[in-house]
């Protein structure tokens, strides 16, 4: 059984038939400060700017 608690990268994982996992500090898209995915943050914080926007 997969641990949830894994991070699966998204880059690796678009296009495959499996979910590829996060490599964290080998990657170059790490962010090591936060400890999240620079492609997980941006989009984020694109939803977070979406549903700002919305509420004006």
């Amino acid at each position: 059984m997969a641990d949830n608690k894994l991070p699966v990268c998204p880059l690796m994982s678009a296009g495959a038939t499996t979910d590829m996992m996060c490599v964290q500090e080998r990657c170059a898209w790490y962010l090591a400060g936060t400890k999240k995915c620079a492609v997980y943050a941006m989009g984020y914080n694109a939803i977070l700017s979406a549903s700002a926007s919305q509420k004006k």
